[in-house]
């Protein structure tokens, strides 16, 4: 499980790290086309991670696995369109803006998705040694 978590971490950090280097350096246009790249390299692998992460920590199976792929490609379609409508109504500089911040919003709410995992294990795990069944020791005879 911790390399499914640090995997998602390194793309999520990786995104992050290129749309601020793509917002500081938006004039360069050398910067904007070599940025693209990692840009797409970092974001193509954080679906993925997160599917394996997901599934190592809920352990399910089958259906739910075919909602969460569906419900991605659905989102992929409705983000074209609401990226075209920002692009052509605000400026391409803005939306880069409000990606950055969406993908900050999305690392902060992995991190709490971690420390909350790790409290409810931590927490299971001592629950669990306090309920043990202990075989008492026979005080009689024969």
């Amino acid at each position: 499980m911790a390399f499914s978590d640090a995997r998602v971490r390194e793309c999520l950090v990786g995104v992050i790290t290129v749309q601020c280097l793509l917002l500081i350096f938006y004039t360069s246009s050398v910067f904007l086309f070599i940025g693209t790249c990692v840009l797409g390299l970092c974001i193509s692998s954080v679906f993925p991670s997160m599917l394996a992460f997901t599934e190592d920590m809920l352990d399910y199976k089958g259906c739910a696995t075919t909602v969460l792929v569906t419900s991605a490609s659905t989102g992929e379609m409705v983000l074209q369109l609401l990226v075209g409508s920002v692009i052509h109504s605000q400026g391409s500089y803005t939306f880069l803006l409000c990606c950055t911040i969406s993908s900050f919003i999305g690392f902060c709410l992995f991190l709490l998705l971690l420390y909350v995992q790790h409290c409810h294990t931590h927490c299971s795990t001592d629950s669990s040694q306090n309920t043990d069944m202990k075989e008492k020791p026979e005080t009689g005879g024969s």
